[in-house]
């Protein structure tokens, strides 16, 4: 280990021994019973996964659809997905400006990682419609609501929408950051809001308030042992969108999980992807090297 590295880990222990004990002097929440925790945690999971999904397949159809070029590629303004009963198979569909007709149809494995495209004419099926009709009108109503609270873009990000189904009678459309800086999971300045399956939005709820660039890797180029940032009151359970951005910019370039430090219940989660598990460990301060960002206040 050289003088460079060490100089870090000592000054990032040295802000451990300053800052956490302010930072827990914050509101402190009564931690729920292990069977209410596991329950909210298990949730968590489902969700983040549903999120990474769709996030992960927006990503790769699209690159079919510019693959391939077809000949109606002119015609299409937008698709939307359509998973199989396992959600081990997805399809996209690519649909005109009338939204009266399928364009283009592309599918992607999860399991074999094979990607496959198809030009298609054809009607559009009543429940095609219904589905264009409700995303539309929750993408519309979310970014004409006025909340003067909602964080600002980062330098070198983009906010992307995602529309995921919660249940048989609930949408909750994410605002997540996306990057195409290397070695950066864009932790931060997230939110989302619930809709009923008409598409009128019922709910809101913050993630983080600010921006958390986590770095893959340190100065010298050497990996990052884990990942570690803290959680605020409003906030006190890893979120759905940690879990599915480290997933699509940590997981994928080789790291195994990360931490939250939970200031409300004095304690860490900390997410397992290759198990895809959280568990609880007790507050202490843990060896480098790592990568941390501020609280999601």
């Amino acid at each position: 280990m050289n003088a460079s590295t060490m100089k870090r880990i000592v000054l990032f222990i040295l802000l451990c021994l300053f800052l956490v004990p302010s930072a827990f002097a914050q509101e402190q929440l009564s931690i729920p019973d292990a069977e209410e925790l596991k329950a909210a945690n298990d949730s968590i999971l489902e969700e983040a996964y549903s999120l990474y999904l769709h996030e992960k397949i927006a990503w790769v159809l699209e690159d079919v659809l510019s693959e391939y070029q077809p000949v109606t590629m002119d015609g299409i303004v937008g698709w939307f997905p359509s998973f199989n009963d396992d959600e081990e198979v997805v399809k996209g569909v690519f649909f005109n400006k009338d939204r009266t007709k399928a364009l283009f149809e592309a599918s992607f494995d999860f399991k074999s990682s094979t990607t496959s495209g198809e030009e298609v004419v054809r009607d559009l099926f009543p429940e095609e419609v219904e589905e264009i009709n409700v995303r539309e009108k929750l993408l519309l109503a979310v970014q004409t609501l006025d909340r003067e609270d909602l964080p600002s873009c980062p330098e070198g990000c983009t906010f992307n929408t995602e529309v995921v189904p919660i249940g048989e009678d609930m949408y909750r459309v994410y605002w997540m950051l996306g990057t195409t800086q290397h070695g950066i999971i864009p932790f931060g300045c997230d939110f989302s809001y619930d809709s009923d399956a008409e598409g009128n939005i019922k709910g809101f709820r913050r993630y983080h308030k600010t921006y958390i660039p986590a770095q893959l890797k340190m100065d010298d180029g050497s990996p990052v042992r884990y990942i570690v940032h803290s959680h605020v009151p409003f906030c006190p359970l890893i979120a759905p969108t940690d879990i599915a951005l480290f997933l699509l910019y940590g997981y994928e370039a080789g790291l195994s999980g990360f931490k939250v430090l939970s200031t409300a219940y004095h304690c860490i989660f900390s997410f397992d992807a290759a198990k895809y598990e959280i568990s609880i460990e007790p507050f202490e301060r843990q060896p480098g090297p790592q990568s941390t960002g501020n609280s999601n206040e």
